[in-house]
């Protein structure tokens, strides 16, 4: 972390009614109203940091694909959810870091969690766009993305991702619901960029092998889903789709479904990368620990810290039913950093580091980021909405 940069940027550049203009500016920016609180300030890290959070995500995304991972992850797929299709691996792999450590040692990226499904790719890429234009500071010194992209080969690759060899209408941000999703500024922002439109799960029209969406008033064949929707939220809402998971479809998947399971909190037992900590699923525990407080109890499948309980007890492990076992897992605590200087006091940070990963490319090659601060037990944006915490992106020092 650039502690001084942070601090140069909070006292000598920042105000409020520049943090005002650049909330309006953001808005119209993305086309809607963001709901969520953006924090005042953007992560500002040095080319150290940048370089650990590249290696180890990539690294991990490399053990995700190994034999050993590729077995214990096959467990995760549930036979009514597992769809069809060419999945040699994943397209997006997404890995969730807290920041540990102190200046004198070095700040030390330690997991999460992490996802085989998109994130904010869209949005981020604005955010980011719009804060350095908001301050010059941040334009002088700062670059936002990773692997040393400029804003062409961002766009391309991304484009490439979501969009492939198909034009924009015949290409479905498949969701449930978008008007209501709290990521829909990234589906606002993925229209803008690559001309690629929201469709609403539950209004696809299945004929034989194909699936149709409405575009312009005419029912056009979708070729490529880029997938957003959540299995489980699916589930949650008793939602009832067109078409089953298991259909042998002519489509091409932008994300294909199953890396949703394969890659996930599920893998975190399975993974032995040194930033990873030590993750036991409930069902493979022989014995509770009598002393529970350096555990903390997360359900597999779950976003934005949902059902992540941060100080268990063993009447918390005992009310989670014995055949849901292999759904929960006991992870060692991370003790976040407070590395972040506020006017306010320290920030801890959780930095997201989203990567593609291209069908012609050997391994995957992070791209953006998404960062979550605050000064509580949980980063996510529900639990940060106070002022100099929320949501953010980083940006690092230019080399």
């Amino acid at each position: 972390m650039l502690l001084k940069a942070q601090q140069e940027f909070a006292q000598h550049h920042y105000s409020d009614e520049m943090y005002d203009k650049f909330l309006r500016d953001l808005d119209t920016d993305v086309g809607m109203h963001i709901e969520y609180r953006v924090c005042e300030m953007p992560i500002l890290q040095s080319q150290s940091l940048k370089q650990k959070l590249e290696q180890s995500a990539t690294e991990i995304a490399l053990e995700c694909m190994g034999s050993a991972h590729l077995q214990a992850s096959g467990s995760s797929l549930k036979r009514e959810y597992t769809v069809p299709g060419d999945e040699t691996k994943p397209l997006f792999v997404i890995v969730d870091f807290a920041i540990t450590g102190d200046q004198e040692r070095g700040w030390t990226p330690k997991v999460v969690e992490l996802q085989g499904f998109p994130s904010l790719y869209g949005y981020q890429y604005i955010l980011s766009k719009r804060m350095m234009a908001t301050y010059p500071y941040l334009q002088e010194h700062f670059t936002p993305t990773f692997s040393n992209l400029d804003d062409e080969q961002y766009l391309d690759y991304v484009r490439r991702a979501i969009v492939g060899d198909c034009h924009p209408d015949e290409v479905a941000l498949l969701e449930i619901d978008p008007l209501t999703q709290k990521t829909r500024p990234d589906f606002c922002m993925v229209q803008k960029l690559f001309g690629v439109q929201e469709t609403n799960i539950r209004h696809v029209r299945k004929e034989g092998k194909r699936l149709f969406h409405e575009r312009n008033g005419k029912w056009v064949p979708i070729r490529r889903i880029f997938n957003r929707t959540i299995i489980d939220e699916l589930d949650d809402m008793g939602v009832q789709i067109p078409f089953r998971w298991t259909d042998d479809l002519d489509i091409e998947w932008a994300g294909h479904p199953n890396w949703y399971f394969r890659i996930s909190k599920h893998s975190l037992p399975h993974l032995h990368h040194h930033s990873v900590p030590k993750a036991t699923l409930l069902s493979e525990l022989t014995t509770i620990p009598d002393n529970l407080e350096p555990y903390v109890l997360k359900p597999l499948f779950s976003f934005a810290g949902k059902g992540v309980n941060i100080h268990p007890t063993k009447q918390d492990i005992d009310a989670i039913p014995a055949n849901e076992y292999d759904t929960w897992v006991l992870q060692e605590r991370i003790d976040y950093a407070e590395c972040i200087y506020t006017p306010l006091g320290m920030n801890k940070v959780e930095v997201r580091v989203m990567s593609l990963w291209l069908p012609e490319w050997e391994k995957p090659l992070p791209v953006m980021s998404l960062a979550r601060t605050g000064r509580g037990p949980m980063m996510g944006v529900r639990f940060n909405s106070v002022p100099w915490t929320g949501s953010s992106v980083c940006l690092f020092e230019k080399p």
